[in-house]
């Protein structure tokens, strides 16, 4: 398993207090609440103005200012009624009357208002139709029988690191409540929707992630015999959207492995690819087996882990390295893999540009 690799993008302070200002805004101003606040304030307003000119010369118990009227409408209109300040003459009680009656059903409305927002975010993040605003997450689009097993690796091997998990799938509601119960102690969202489509991965905050897992999918009553097409647009669709995004994908036929590849996807895990060779290891060398299954699986604390080299232990040898590595993590060095960089356009065209290379230009710039 490679390191954490940092994919943090920094966002402003007051470009995320914009963004949270402007999401209240949109639904206040689809409740109405603005409006009701309005009218609220000139109530409040009217009733403060009404009691200065009716009660202004009472000293005892009046408003003998207009702030004193003022404080005396909010604190009225709030149905607090402190007393310190009370009208006096007639038309001044006649005119609180009007505060006292309007004043608790104005602010059932703010108040309705206001939590309506919040319930609506409830109910659309139960339903996965909000938007994810986390950052540095995992996303796993698709959702089939080893899903728990994916979902308990992260758990198992990121402990005590482990960033939110954002499920993107087509699963009911029931399904959905059913895995979040299981994984309550987790941070765990989700966004329904097919995440072939790029608005839907929009949904998931993509861009923001820290790595996506595409696996066979069987959501939504979907076959697992085109599991394997889903597969190819999603990573398409995601690489597309974030091109240094880390993607692992998952296979159901090898031969399709070859289409996986052009979507330039990290790592492809074909199902069952590996058994064969595993039982025939198991069967051969008594022990061996054992040993691989408790490396690769979540059932011993003992990992393979792939880290880059350290810029300080660049170029040095071996005999330098074990050390460095057996102080710094506990562990032991098993081979050092270079990583060859993927073919380009420009390596298979001619230095002279001819019309069968400006051809290929044209197709590539168009399959992009």
């Amino acid at each position: 398993m490679e390191k954490k690799q940092s994919t943090k993008r920094t966002t402003p302070s007051f470009v995320k207090a914009f963004s949270f200002f402007r999401y209240g805004y949109q639904h206040l101003m689809k409740e109405r609440f603005f409006k009701i606040l309005t009218i609220t304030c000139i109530i409040i307003l009217y009733g403060a103005l009404a009691l200065f000119f009716t009660d202004r010369y009472y000293i005892t118990k009046g408003a003998t200012g207009i702030f004193d009227a003022l404080y005396w409408a909010i604190v009225t209109i709030a149905t607090v009624g402190y007393g310190d300040i009370v009208p006096v003459s007639k038309a001044g009680k006649i005119f609180a009357l009007m505060i006292i009656l309007s004043g608790p059903v104005l602010l059932s409305f703010i108040t309705a208002s206001v939590a309506s927002i919040f319930v609506e975010k409830k109910i659309k993040e139960g339903k996965g139709l909000e938007t994810i605003r986390s950052k540095d997450h995992i996303i796993i689009c698709g959702w089939n029988e080893n899903a728990d097993t994916v979902i308990n690796g992260l758990l198992v091997q990121l402990k005590g690191t482990l960033p939110k998990i954002v499920l993107v799938n087509e699963l009911e509601e029931e399904d959905i409540q059913s895995i979040q119960y299981r994984y309550r102690d987790q941070d765990l969202g989700f966004v329904k929707g097919n995440f072939v489509k790029e608005d839907v991965l929009a949904r998931a905050n993509l861009l923001r992630a820290r790595a996506a897992i595409v696996l066979a999918d069987v959501s939504g009553g979907r076959k697992i015999e085109k599991a394997d097409e889903r597969t190819i647009f999603s990573s398409m669709a995601i690489k597309s959207m974030a091109p240094k995004l880390r993607t692992c994908a998952e296979l159901i036929y090898p031969e399709n492995k070859e289409h996986l590849l052009r979507t330039k996807v990290d790592e492809i895990v074909i199902r069952g690819e590996t058994t064969g060779s595993f039982l025939a290891t198991a069967a051969i060398s008594p022990g061996m087996g054992d040993s691989i299954k408790l490396l690769v699986s979540n059932q011993d604390e003992n990992k393979l882990w792939r880290i880059p080299v350290p810029a300080k232990l660049a170029g040095k040898t071996i005999s330098e390295v074990v050390p460095y590595l057996r102080n710094k993590f506990g562990a032991l060095l098993l081979a050092v893999v270079k990583e060859q960089e993927s073919m380009k356009l420009e390596d298979i065209l001619s230095d002279d540009s001819t019309f069968i290379d400006e051809f290929i230009r044209l197709i590539a710039h168009c399959l992009r």
